[in-house]
């Protein structure tokens, strides 16, 4: 799962390049996905996903006009990837949340390569918080500890993505033109709950 969300997080705060696309569709990566889940967000995310395949043409205009509209790169954001955004009323990126979560990321030592440049509530960054606490299970040999890590990862995910991440989707389904950020958008919700589910 940290693979599957490394790759999604990556995509979601960096505009894909053509030769990386091109090299995903050659090796057909997309049907030697690392896990196999029930979860039926992570069926739709392998179904959208295997779309992108050596036997289809991929319009890699769509891909990266998808992530500049989704994400912003336009000046407007049809899916914007901040939990402020979904967590307010107003639909307005606010600070409080960001500085929320950088709180947490400070408790655990870690701070974003991208502090300054992206705010902390985004889900790439979100991501990588996860991530490395996801990382940290496999390093923890006393049993409290790992206990009060576990307990850790399941509250970041309650409060910080489970309440916005399926209106995120939502709005990635309505309005992504290519199957690979249709494919994304699942797999970020997929992952999560079922990461939410395993620890």
């Amino acid at each position: 799962y940290s693979m599957l969300l490394y790759f999604a997080g990556s995509f979601i705060l960096n505009e894909p390049t053509e030769n990386c696309i091109k090299d995903l569709v050659t090796e057909d990566i997309f049907k030697k996905m690392p896990v196999s889940s029930n979860n039926p967000n992570y069926i739709l995310a392998s179904s959208y996903l295997n779309n992108l395949n050596s036997s289809r043409e991929i319009i890699y205009d769509q891909i990266l006009a998808d992530h500049l509209n989704l994400f912003g790169g336009t000046g407007i954001s049809q899916a914007p990837p901040y939990e402020s955004y979904y967590m307010s009323r107003d639909h307005l990126l606010n600070q409080e949340q960001a500085l929320e979560v950088n709180h947490i990321y400070r408790t655990y030592g870690w701070v974003s390569a991208l502090q300054g440049q992206v705010p902390d509530d985004h889900i790439g960054i979100e991501i990588q918080f996860l991530n490395l606490m996801l990382e940290k299970i496999h390093e923890i040999e006393d049993e409290l500890c790992y206990r009060e890590l576990v307990a850790d990862i399941k509250k970041f995910i309650e409060k910080h993505i489970q309440p916005w991440i399926r209106d995120w989707n939502s709005d990635i389904q309505k309005n992504a033109g290519s199957d690979f950020y249709k494919g994304i958008g699942y797999l970020v919700v997929a992952c999560t709950q079922d990461v939410y589910h395993l620890v």
